[in-house]
């Protein structure tokens, strides 16, 4: 359950800062400048991707920790 409320929080955060980005950049794309709104949703996609990345770093020690001591409890 604990984990369901990181990833919550986790995923809120990252549509709080990328969704600002990709918002720019689908306007600039709107309007015709077509570099300046593909390098604005390149830097949402990264964001995303990098936030992903991060979460799945820490949360497969956390998980991995977790499932040996639960390995190791079982077999005392």
């Amino acid at each position: 359950m604990a984990i369901g409320i990181v990833r919550t929080l986790q995923l809120a955060a990252t549509l709080v800062v990328a969704g600002p980005v990709g918002i720019v950049g689908v306007s600039s794309l709107l309007e015709g400048r077509y570099l300046f709104g593909a390098l604005f949703l390149c830097a949402a996609v990264g964001l995303v991707a990098l936030s992903e990345y991060v979460y799945v770093r820490l949360t497969d020690r956390t998980v991995g920790r977790l499932r040996r001591l639960k390995d190791i409890r079982s077999g005392e």
